[in-house]
């Protein structure tokens, strides 16, 4: 026994020491030297990204999270669907009142966290009662006046798709005449230009007690290049100060919402749409937060301290576009379209303007919040409208549209007709036949001459032009100043009212004989053109062409062999401004907003130009590049 009790001992000891040794080999490998890797730290679980949400109607609707399993949706504080994987949720609210939804993402997934809560949105409920079957609304009694820019005005384009503002749509949603609905809004205006305008003063001459004024401005107050339209969002609607640009608050309030209130009528202020974004974001200034200010903020400042009802048609779009941005390219006036195949695919899309179906949309989302507010004017919302559909999309096509014979100009491809630098020789239109070589195209001695000597050919006239010119291509994004002196050598004696010449900027170009075998010199081309010119014997300086229609002016000058004018063009922003001056005559016009990209949606072009049996030369042609425009 005591040996036995002994090797037991023995054998204790030995595994002792054993132990003590293993143990103090692991104590050795945790430390740190500095020649061996510390161990490595614990993994911390990752926040997951926060959705962001839409509502359409009673549908909250979000895009996927990565690496989230589902999501929770709050009414307030108090979740209401838990660990959802769906990503949309119906809210089914009957009492009357407002309620508020954010969106959490989750994971079962130990390596993420929740995330953060989503942008809010709010479902208001107006009524415990069911939606009518028939409508409740009420005749409107007196009229709705509605001022504001291009995204609310008229239009009489010659597009495929053409633009039209939701001020000519709200008739649908309203229980009113459309007689009844005065719309003075004007493309290219500010609150601040739109106050030097007729439509201004029929405004304040028209609108009475119970009527409505709707007031939309917002995508021009932002042009800061332009002193005429820019008004500054961060001062409030009682600064009168005028550095850096007048208030856009105390503008809107001063000229507008106070003009209504005095008369006894309801102003109504609406944020503006937003702008189509490629990438779906929506942020900057396609929701009109500039470099200077965010301007629909602004606008709901000026609502809430003045008690004004206002409409947030810069969120109501921004959601119904993010909620499908491919199917808002519908929404958008397209200038023209491409063929795929037999099918007439849009091309060149207005991402400022929308179409008519973009108009009822954005009316009939206008109407709703009305309906939802506590405005007046909710008594005359048809209770029972319903939203767009493709239908008026469809219906939205002009379906008498007629391609232009649109050109696009290479300046590499037409090194022979280059005359001088970046300016190029062509002739246009109908000149009666192949007879481009009876014009005279040249440069020598810094002068450039543009005439048809002895001949008749080329003409203005109602259905088309035909003209010799010497061009230079302009980018349409660019601001620019161009002048000249013009004296004429020669006048022609063949119908003389069909003739001019001067300085003028086209919306496009063409070079005669090309394509190869298809120009016949008879072509009929309307496209839209400003002058600082002379139209005809002179009875008309300063001429233009929109839409297909040659517009004259009641200037008269007089126009001689010998004769010289001084002409000019420049472009600020939206604005072009001409004049011309005989010495005696000093004419100007601006035009604001014109298009210059119906045809060419890149370019514009500025042309030395002259036709039927006229010869003018220009010298002291002066052109420049000033800057970089900003946009519609």
């Amino acid at each position: 026994m005591k040996k036995r009790s002994l090797v037991s001992l023995l054998l204790a000891s030995a595994l002792s020491v054993s132990l003590l040794a293993a143990c103090n080999k692991d104590d050795d490998s945790n430390k740190n030297d500095g020649t061996e890797n510390p161990p490595p730290a614990p993994t911390q679980p990752v926040k997951l990204s926060a959705p962001t949400i839409t509502r359409e109607e009673n549908v909250i609707s979000w895009s996927a999270v990565d690496n989230a399993t589902g999501y929770d949706v709050y009414e307030g504080t108090t979740v209401v669907s838990e660990a959802q994987t769906e990503l949309s949720y119906t809210i089914n609210k009957t009492g009357v009142g407002t309620y508020t939804y954010t969106v959490k993402a989750v994971s079962t997934d130990d390596k993420y966290t929740t995330s953060d809560a989503s942008n809010s949105v709010e479902y208001k409920v107006t009524s415990s009662e069911p939606a009518p079957t028939e409508d409740t609304s009420t005749k409107l009694t007196g009229k709705i006046y509605l001022v504001g820019d291009s995204t609310v005005c008229d239009f009489s384009d010659n597009y495929y798709i053409p633009r039209k503002g939701y001020g000519t749509q709200l008739y649908n949603y309203l229980n009113c005449d459309e007689s009844q609905i005065v719309n003075l809004a004007m493309s290219g205006r500010s609150s601040l230009s739109f106050l030097t305008e007729g439509n201004y003063t029929t405004l304040k001459n028209s609108i009475a007690e119970g009527d409505y004024l709707i007031i939309g401005f917002g995508h021009n107050d932002e042009k800061s290049d332009e002193a005429a339209r820019y008004t500054d969002p961060t001062k409030s609607y009682t600064d009168t100060s005028t550095t850096n640009g007048p208030s856009f608050q105390y503008t809107l309030y001063e000229n507008y919402v106070k003009l209504a209130t005095d008369k006894g009528a309801t102003p109504i202020l609406c944020t503006p749409i937003v702008r189509y974004d490629t990438s779906g974001n929506y942020t900057g200034s396609k929701v009109h937060n500039t470099d200077k200010g965010d301007y629909a903020a602004a606008i709901k400042t000026l609502g809430t301290a003045t008690n004004t009802t206002v409409v947030d048609l810069t969120e109501l779009t921004k959601a119904e576009y993010k909620k499908d941005n491919t199917a808002a390219i519908k929404f958008h006036a397209h200038t023209s379209y491409t063929l795929d195949g037999e099918t007439k695919v849009p091309a060149g899309r207005d991402d400022t303007h929308i179409n008519m179906y973009g108009a009822k949309m954005v009316a009939y989302k206008f109407t709703q919040e009305i309906l939802a507010s506590d405005c007046t004017l909710k008594a005359n919302v048809i209770t029972t409208s319903t939203a767009p559909t493709e239908a008026d999309y469809t219906a939205a096509i002009k379906t008498d549209y007629v391609k232009p014979p649109v050109q696009t100009f290479d300046p590499s491809k037409y090194a022979s007709r280059n005359v001088n630098g970046d300016w190029y020789r062509t002739v246009i239109g109908n000149i009666g036949g192949t007879k481009a070589g009876n014009f005279t195209l040249t440069y020598a001695n810094d002068t450039y001459t543009v005439g048809n000597a002895g001949n008749s050919n080329g003409k203005f006239e109602g259905s088309g032009d035909g003209f010799g010119a010497i061009f230079t291509q302009i980018d349409k994004t660019k601001n620019f100043t161009a002048s000249a002196t013009v004296t004429v050598k020669t006048v022609g004696t063949s119908n003389p009212n069909q003739s001019g010449f001067g300085l003028m900027l086209r919306d496009d170009i063409y070079i005669d004989g090309e394509p190869a075998g298809a120009y016949t010199g008879k072509e009929v081309v309307a496209t839209n053109y400003v002058t600082a010119g002379v139209f005809g014997d002179g009875n008309s300086a300063l001429f233009s062409r929109e839409n297909g229609a040659l517009k004259k002016t009641s200037n008269t000058t007089t126009v001689a062999a010998g004769s010289a004018y001084e002409v000019s063009i420049e472009r600020i922003g939206q604005t072009v401004n001409v004049s011309f001056s005989d010495g005696t005559h000093n004419y100007t016009q601006t035009f604001t907003d014109f298009d210059f990209v119906a045809a060419d949606n890149d370019y514009m072009y500025l042309c030395l130009f002259a036709n039927r049996g006229l010869v003018v030369e220009f010298t002291n042609v002066q052109f420049e590049i000033t800057g970089d425009a900003q946009g519609a």
